[in-house]
């Protein structure tokens, strides 16, 4: 007769294998001695197969798919888990999808056995999808129902995801508890898997306050919708601030309560790179200053925000004056200091929520928001006095001006572009005039086009 600790280890397995099949992610066991692996449905379907279509399954069904320039990496960081360099195994590898396109996967393994010469042996681990976090939202679907024999590998995964594997259950009377999380709860929240069951709240309270409302709003919203929670939100560990993201199945008992089934994900490194790609969309190199684009996007922000309250804007448009002459007689090394230090002084004469933009090459312009024609002169004053003032490190004898053309915001634009229009037109009537001067469009003397 089945002894009482079976029945335990059963439901334990029952509840693991639960919760990863909320995670949506791939599993795979390879023997590093006879190439021999163990793929589920759910790897096959990322790059679009079934499972028996790949068979046989071998590494070189992996090796097969995988992107040649990510094979080496993936060897690389290998043999340094398999050294005792790393506690697991993690790669990032683009895999051949069946339609011909590129899909980015993570892995995350760890050697489980080694053979009696101490040479590795039976490595397992997750395989889940990051193509959308390339540009960027994680997917991850629920995996298909594995065989009954197929519950030891899930227990060995358990410890292998990048954050927390977890059970949260929510009461009829409001009590929140995690019936189950595993070690990484510690690692995330800095609260022990004990004390997350005793008390959920405390998993709250690490995360960050300014999305602990909106994690509450996602949760009520799985709760009563029945759909899957997924969440992205920030928590604070020791100081510590990281982004992860969390997806569950609910599960709704027939005493009322509520339990969700899946696993919170680390995406710090993941939110760093988006940024670093946001920034890089829209930031002008040299100068730091948005670049042609990105000012063309809050302009036409501004525009329609005018449009239904009526909140006007001003921008001046400014463009140095003999810049020609500087990369002439110092060479264009000097020019691109000439553009950065003066942009670094402009930003300095900026109001929180105004926008310096690199328009062309030494061209620039400022969107002031609730601005009005007189604080836009006077701020175009400031700035071409600035710059005027403006002394370059090893280039004393060099001075630098701009002359500068304010147009202020008009209801009857059609279009964002057409303050721009009008803001060329005062800064050339400047040129005209002689230069290092501000001039205001007046539509008394040109029209905006």
């Amino acid at each position: 007769m089945p002894s009482h600790s079976f029945y335990l280890q059963q439901d334990e397995a029952s509840r693991l294998k639960t919760i990863l099949e909320g995670t949506g992610a791939g599993t795979w066991e390879w023997n590093v001695q006879t190439g021999e692996t163990i793929f589920n449905e759910r790897w096959a379907e990322i790059i679009g197969y079934s499972l028996e279509e790949l068979q046989p399954v071998s590494i070189d069904t992996w090796m097969k798919h995988a992107h040649p320039d990510d094979l080496a990496l993936s060897e690389q960081k290998l043999t340094a888990h398999f050294r005792g360099d790393s506690e697991y195994y993690e790669c990032e590898a683009r895999m051949r999808h069946r339609d011909g396109y590129w899909v980015w996967v993570r892995d995350y393994g760890r050697l489980v056995s080694r053979t009696l010469e101490g040479e590795p042996e039976w490595i397992s681990g997750t395989h889940i999808e990051i193509s959308s976090s390339k540009q960027y939202e994680q997917r991850l679907e629920q995996i298909k129902a594995e065989q009954q024999q197929t519950i030891q590998r899930f227990e060995k995964m358990a410890s292998l995801l990048p954050g927390v594997v977890f059970q949260f259950e929510i009461r009829p009377d409001g009590t929140m508890t995690f019936p189950y999380a595993s070690a990484g709860i510690e690692r995330v929240y800095g609260v022990t898997p004990e004390q997350a069951l005793a008390d959920g709240t405390i998993v709250f309270q690490a995360i960050h306050p300014e999305d602990r409302g909106f994690v509450e709003q996602t949760i009520n919203h799985s709760k009563k919708s029945g759909e899957n929670w997924i969440c992205e939100y920030r928590v604070i560990n020791e100081g510590v601030v990281s982004w992860v993201l969390g997806r569950s199945k609910p599960e709704f008992k027939p005493d009322g309560t509520v339990i969700w089934h899946g696993a919170i994900l680390d995406i710090t490194s993941q939110k760093t790179l988006e940024e670093e790609l946001r920034q890089t969309s829209t930031t002008d190199d040299l100068t730091g200053a948005a670049n042609r684009r990105r000012f063309t996007e809050v302009l036409s922000w501004e525009f329609e925000r005018l449009k239904r309250n009526g909140a006007g804007y001003a921008v001046v448009l400014f463009d140095f004056d003999w810049f020609k002459r500087v990369n002439d007689h110092y060479g264009h090394h000097v020019g691109d200091l000439v553009l950065r230090e003066t942009a670094h002084r402009i930003k300095n004469e900026l109001r929180t929520g105004d926008t310096l933009g690199r328009i062309g090459g030494e061209e620039f312009a400022v969107l002031l928001p609730q601005c009005d024609e007189n604080s836009a002169r006077q701020f175009a004053e400031r700035l071409r006095r600035s710059v005027e003032q403006l002394r370059f490190i090893g280039f004393d004898e060099l001075r630098g001006t701009i002359t500068c053309g304010v147009a202020i915001s008009d209801r009857t634009d059609e279009k964002p572009s057409q303050i721009l229009v009008r803001a060329d037109q005062a800064m050339y009537r400047g040129k005209a005039q002689g230069r290092n001067q501000v001039v205001v469009f007046d539509y008394n003397d040109q029209d905006s086009g």
